[in-house]
């Protein structure tokens, strides 16, 4: 235990030093090395946060010490990397060397990749300005998690800008090797925020946007995917995923395909009298019907478009108007408030 409290005590040296002017002697490789030891200590968390034991003597050890500055608790080191990259992010003093580097580090691509010194020096721009971190400034709070995302959207969207203009198939490899990697929810989560605020991602120049054309390619990606797309309309709030159907008709139409074939899973328990389960991963009743009700609150045109399939679907499976013979009868009463 002690030497992990040890790491902790370093890394926070670390983290101070991020800030401050000392960061114009750091090249690429100090950078790279920062972010191995951040992700080595999000490794150790994610391996001892399940051991109740382990984080109390941790707690306890890093209170008699004073906690180190910067991670003073277990569960900080959950978020070392994040900090340090929005450190590095805001830090004009970052010399130019490591600030050419850091998206490409944040977000690697194929390793076949042709590196384009004036793309580099666009997306050094864009981390130099710190658009997300002034997000950051203006809604309080230390580092919410939207902002966060922001961030990680900006980034995505500008490396993509960068690696489509050599390679066509080079934006498919960047997606397929985030989603390998993972963590596959907060790549999801990231995919989300491009998606909902296309038009407003940062350009990479004034004359050169980046934002619309790499969320449409982000966009296309996630459809053909099929493991993403899945994962992606059950994990996001009914809410969010509303919002992003009502923007990108594509979206609405393939999150409804799956509800319907989400709701061909479920079966009509007499003695519960109501539909269920068939497998403990498949979508429940209420989850259901949550997400339906997004989507018809959204807009008019995604409430016609859902009532209209549930009773396309109720006419095909006998029309029937009694509850517990067909599920698109019940679903229709559901959104109706019967």
């Amino acid at each position: 235990m002690e030497p992990l409290v040890q790491q902790m005590e370093r890394f926070s040296e670390v983290l101070a030093v991020s800030r401050g002017a000392l960061v114009s002697s750091w090249d690429a490789t100090t950078v790279r090395r920062a972010l191995q030891w951040a992700r080595y200590l999000l490794h150790v968390y994610r391996r001892f946060a399940g051991n109740g034991r382990m984080r109390e003597a941790l707690e306890r050890r890093l209170q008699s010490r004073g906690g180190p500055p910067g991670l003073r608790s277990f569960a900080a080191l959950e978020f070392g990397d994040a900090r340090l990259a929005l450190r590095l992010l805001r830090n004009r003093a970052l010399a130019p060397a490591a600030a050419h580097a850091l998206p490409s580090l944040l977000f690697p691509g194929p390793a076949s990749d042709c590196e384009d010194d004036a793309l580099q020096s666009r997306l050094a721009l864009l981390a130099r300005r710190g658009s997300a971190v002034h997000l950051l400034l203006r809604l309080g709070g230390d580092a919410p998690r939207s902002a966060l995302l922001r961030m990680h959207a900006e980034l995505l969207c500008a490396r993509m800008h960068e690696l489509g203009g050599a390679d066509p198939t080079a934006q498919r490899k960047l997606l397929d090797t985030l989603w390998a990697r993972g963590p596959r929810e907060h790549v999801l989560s990231v995919a989300a925020e491009a998606l909902l605020h296309d038009a407003d991602l940062e350009p990479a120049s004034a004359a050169d946007p980046a934002g619309v054309d790499e969320t449409q390619e982000l966009l296309q990606w996630l459809l053909e995917s099929p493991e993403a797309l899945p994962a992606f309309c059950r994990q996001l709030p009914a809410v969010r995923l509303a919002s992003l159907a009502s923007r990108h008709p594509a979206l609405s139409r393939a999150y409804l395909g799956l509800l319907i074939a989400w709701a061909t899973q479920l079966h009509y328990d007499l003695q519960k009298g109501t539909w269920v389960p068939m497998q403990p991963e498949d979508v429940p009743w209420e989850e259901l019907c949550l997400r339906l009700q997004s989507l018809c609150q959204a807009s008019p045109p995604l409430q016609e478009e859902v009532l209209e399939t549930l009773r396309s679907r109720k006419a095909l499976d006998g029309d029937f108007v009694v509850r517990g013979m067909s599920i698109w009868t019940d679903l229709l009463l559901a959104l109706s408030g019967a």
